[in-house]
C-alpha cells in the first residue's frame, strides 16, 4: 500500500510539488495549500522550508512583535517551529534572586547594602572550553552537528528542539579531555561581593537590579542576567505610609486643646514643636508641608499629616476639680455652688452650734412667757382687792 501511494505521488507532478513545499502533510485527506499559504503570510510568511517541509512556521513568532519577542517565544518553545538547525548564538543569561530587609528611615532617605552571591561564570582555566589544554571538541553524534534534533509527531507533524547532548553548539567534549576545574563544563560558580544602591522613597517589595550580576548563559555567548534583589522594609513605630505622604498620631493633654500651647512632633529631619490653636478637637489634622518621603520617581516631597487625639486625666485633685466643676456651673448656666472639700469637722460643728442656738432660743422664749404670765396674775389680784 504504501509503495502505491510513493508511485502515485511520483507519477503525479503536481502531488509532487505539494509534498516537496510542504511535507508529509501535503498528502493528508482535507489539506489545502492556499490556506496553508494565507496562515503562513498572516504570521509574516516567507523563509526557508525547514525539514519536513514546516519551516514557515518559524515566522509565527514575529506575530509576537519584533525581534525582542521572538527571542522570547524561541526561549518558550525552542526551536519547535523550524529554524533550519540553526543553533542560537546570543542567549542571555538567567537572573539571580535574592532579598535584603531595612529599616523604615533607609527606606525614606536612602542606603546601601553590600551582598554576595554565586553566579555561574565562564572557567578561568579553560576559558569557557571545557577542554584540558591541547585537546579539541568533536562533533555531536546526537545532532550529526545542527545543534537540533527533529522529531515526528502524530499526521507527520516535524518539530525540532535544541540537542540536549550538546545544547545547541554542535560539539561536545570527547571523554578524557574534560577541564579538570569545571568537568568539561566551561563554566563554575564564583563567590563575588556587590554593592546594591537603594534609592531614597523604595516601597516595601520593590526590586532593585544590579546589572549583568546574574549567571552566565549557558549555551551560545551573550550577556549575563541580573541580580535582581527585593527590599523588605520595616514597620516604624512613629509613622505610616501612603505613598509620599506620612502620618502620624499626637497625643496632647486636655488643657493644651482648650487653651492651645506646643507639642514636640517627629519628623524625618527629627523633632519640632507644633503650635497647637486653643480649641483642638479630637481627630484634627494638621499638614506639615514637604515633610514627607522624596518619590522615587523624581517631584516633590510629600507632606507630614498629624492628627490630634486628646488625653483626659484618669484622676483630679481637689482644686482641679473645684475649677472644672465651676467651669460646669458657668457653661451649662447653673448657680456657682461651693466644693465638697470643706472639712466635714467644721460643718458638723457648724451645725452643733445652730442646734445650741437653736436650744437656747428656746429656753429664753420659755423665760419671757413665764415673766408674761406671772405680770397679768399680779394684775388680777389688784382689780380684786379694788373691788372689795
Amino acid at each position: 500500500m504504501e509503495i502505491q501511494e510513493a508511485y502515485d505521488l511520483l507519477k503525479d507532478a503536481k502531488k509532487r510539488a505539494a509534498f516537496d513545499k510542504y511535507g508529509a502533510t501535503a498528502q493528508q485527506p482535507g489539506f489545502d495549500p492556499d490556506a496553508y499559504e494565507n496562515m503562513r503570510n498572516a504570521f509574516g510568511g516567507g523563509g526557508a522550508r525547514s525539514a519536513g517541509g514546516f519551516g514557515g512556521f518559524q515566522d509565527f513568532a514575529s506575530a509576537f512583535g519584533g525581534r525582542g519577542n521572538s527571542d522570547l517565544f524561541e526561549q518558550l518553545f525552542g526551536s519547535a517551529f523550524g529554524g533550519g538547525g540553526r543553533p542560537r548564538a546570543n542567549v542571555r543569561g538567567g537572573d539571580l534572586q535574592m532579598t535584603v530587609n531595612i529599616s523604615f528611615m533607609e527606606a525614606c532617605k536612602g542606603t546601601s547594602r553590600t551582598v554576595t552571591v554565586a553566579p555561574i561564570v565562564k572557567c578561568g582555566t579553560c576559558s569557557g572550553t571545557g577542554l584540558r589544554p591541547g585537546a579539541k571538541r568533536t562533533q555531536c553524534t546526537a545532532c550529526n552537528g545542527t545543534g537540533t534534533q527533529t522529531f515526528v509527531i502524530d499526521s507527520g507533524f516535524h518539530m525540532a528542539s535544541t540537542c540536549q547532548s550538546c545544547h545547541g553548539s554542535g560539539s561536545t567534549v570527547p571523554r578524557g579531555s574534560q577541564c579538570s576545574n569545571c568537568g568539561g563544563v566551561g563554566q563554575v560558580r564564583e563567590k563575588k561581593t556587590f554593592k546594591v544602591d537603594i534609592p531614597a522613597g523604595v516601597e516595601d517589595g520593590m526590586l532593585v537590579r544590579v546589572p549583568d550580576a546574574g549567571d552566565a548563559p549557558v549555551s551560545g555567548k551573550g550577556p549575563a542576567g541580573d541580580l535582581v534583589v527585593r527590599v523588605n522594609i520595616s514597620a516604624s513605630k512613629h509613622f505610616r505610609r501612603q505613598g509620599v505622604n506620612l502620618y502620624h498620631d499626637a497625643r496632647i493633654p486636655l488643657h493644651t486643646a482648650l487653651l492651645g500651647g506646643k507639642v514636640r512632633v517627629p519628623t524625618l529631619d527629627g523633632e519640632v514643636d507644633v503650635r497647637i490653636p486653643q480649641g483642638t478637637q479630637p481627630g484634627e489634622e494638621m499638614v506639615l508641608k514637604h515633610r514627607g518621603i522624596t518619590s522615587i520617581y523624581g517631584g516633590d516631597k510629600g507632606d507630614l499629616f498629624v492628627k490630634f487625639s486628646v488625653q483626659l486625666p484618669r484622676s483630679l485633685t481637689p482644686r482641679q476639680r473645684e475649677l472644672l466643676q465651676q467651669y460646669a456651673d458657668e457653661a451649662e448656666g447653673r448657680p456657682s455652688t461651693r466644693s465638697g472639700s470643706q472639712d466635714p469637722g467644721t460643718s458638723e460643728g457648724s451645725s452643733s452650734t445652730s442646734r445650741q442656738s437653736t436650744i437656747s432660743d428656746g429656753k429664753n422664749d420659755t423665760q419671757a412667757n413665764g415673766q408674761s404670765t406671772a405680770t397679768e396674775d399680779e394684775q388680777v389680784d389688784r382689780k380684786r382687792r379694788a373691788a372689795a
